[in-house]
């Protein structure tokens, strides 16, 4: 017969401190707040709807950075250009049936940064990701849903994408602070 052993107290402690050690020398961290350019904290965003899609979600990062997104252009520090966003839905591989079971999700957006007086700070860019969805007609509503919130988290993913390169681009040309 076998026992079950179950780890000391001071075996899990030691076992977390190990875990911990290793997960910190390997770079690892949680995912804090972004530290955002002085420029990018009052946004005007111009995009066909604002309400939409990347816009959304860019909107929606940029306050949770503590910026202030502005739908007036005389109080915006930065005016953040969303154009082509394009949402695509291909087949991947069909069923014995014939029907679609396999669809890939693409995603794509181009983005620019002008300061407040029209200069441009940053070229327009693309950014684009794509992901599968597996798809069952048996669980038509419920793919449905997932789809959508493929979608939604690829949102989130780009403007997260938009919001790094403008961090670092934007962060590259500011005088280093002693």
């Amino acid at each position: 017969m076998l026992a079950s052993k179950r780890l000391l107290p001071s075996t899990a402690l030691t076992l977390a401190v190990v875990l911990s050690i290793l997960l910190s020398a390997c770079g690892f961290q949680l995912r804090g707040n972004v530290e955002l350019p002085a420029m990018l904290k009052v946004t005007l965003i111009q995009a066909k709807d604002p309400w939409q899609g990347v816009a959304a979600a860019l909107r929606d990062e940029l306050e949770s950075a503590g910026a202030s997104v502005t739908s007036k252009s005389d109080d915006a520090t930065a005016v953040l250009v969303l154009s082509g966003e394009r949402s695509q839905r291909r087949v991947l591989s069909v069923g014995s049936l014939g029907k679609a079971s396999e669809y890939e999700l693409y995603e794509e957006i181009t983005f620019s940064l002008r300061d407040s007086e029209g200069r441009e700070q940053f070229k327009p860019q693309k950014v684009s990701l794509t992901r599968d969805l597996v798809f069952d007609q048996t669980r038509l509503l419920g793919k449905v849903a997932e789809r959508e919130e493929l979608r939604e988290q690829m949102h989130r993913l780009l403007a997260r994408q938009i919001i790094t390169r403008l961090r670092t681009g934007l962060q590259a040309h500011e005088p280093a602070t002693p």
